[in-house]
């Protein structure tokens, strides 16, 4: 990639966290890459990823400075079919299509949604889902 890429996220942005993923409404997605955690709140908000000395860097139009991304691979993309609590240690997310993903790594984080939108990526480590509305994101493995 040797041009910039103009784009916005697809949805609510939360700021940075461990691991984020970022999905853009050119469809591409994005994960970050060192921790930082740093909250701020926008919906849709503008962005340019860049290539800096071999690392790809993204602005984000309401935060201070860019992170540090990678592109990662879309696993899975739908609805949670059901309400949605957040994570629990053993949380389990079962798609509209019937593909169920399991909580991999113990993470307690909750947050109520009626059916929200998730995608899982082969990410930084592994397979993660991110839930919309959530700034972090939590390793799964597929169960079916």
């Amino acid at each position: 990639m040797t041009q910039e890429i103009h784009s916005q996220i697809d949805g609510e942005f939360t700021g940075y966290n461990d691991a984020a993923i970022f999905k853009l409404t050119n469809g591409q997605v994005w994960q970050q890459k060192r921790y930082r955690y740093s909250y701020r709140y926008k919906y849709r908000p503008h962005v340019r990823v860049y290539q800096e000395r071999g690392r790809y860097m993204m602005e984000v139009d309401c935060m201070d400075e860019p992170i540090e991304v990678v592109r990662v691979s879309v696993l899975e993309e739908g609805v949670i079919v059901s309400d949605f609590r957040g994570f629990s240690g053993d949380s389990t997310f079962e798609f509209q299509n019937g593909r169920i993903w399991k909580q991999a790594e113990y993470k307690y984080n909750y947050h109520y949604a009626y059916r929200p939108r998730a995608v899982v990526v082969d990410g930084i480590n592994g397979s993660a889902i991110h839930i919309d509305g959530m700034s972090e994101s939590v390793r799964v493995r597929r169960l079916r």
